[in-house]
């Protein structure tokens, strides 16, 4: 089962979330991904979007996980899936989000499927 550890950087202004591996590689097949804090985090997680339902269904998420299932039928070459990740930290709270996603720039977290 893969794992995307994920980390909010709050010392820089605007804060930024980065995702590692921050391109998952993912076999053909079926197999849940879940997406989890790395160590010394304290955020909680409050979405997971532009994935299509219809390869990954509808996203789990939690304050401490967000998990999908990617039915990988991809026989190549690489289909690239770009996605946004967004994290809600701080009292008051604020949201903190990945790139733009789908038509973002290249450093977008992304599954690839094989």
């Amino acid at each position: 089962m893969p794992d995307v550890h994920v980390s909010l950087d709050t010392s820089v202004n605007p804060p930024v979330v980065t995702c590692d591996p921050p391109h998952l590689q993912m076999d053909r097949g079926t197999a849940p991904i879940n997406w989890l804090p790395a160590e010394n985090q304290d955020f909680t997680f409050a979405s997971l979007t532009e994935l299509p339902t219809s390869i990954f269904g509808t996203p789990t998420v939690t304050d401490g996980e967000i998990t999908v299932t990617d039915n990988n039928q991809n026989n190549g070459p690489v289909i690239v899936y770009p996605y946004t990740l967004c994290v809600s930290y701080g009292n008051p709270s604020q949201t903190c989000c990945t790139g733009s996603g789908v038509g973002g720039n290249p450093g977008d977290p992304t599954v690839d499927n094989k």
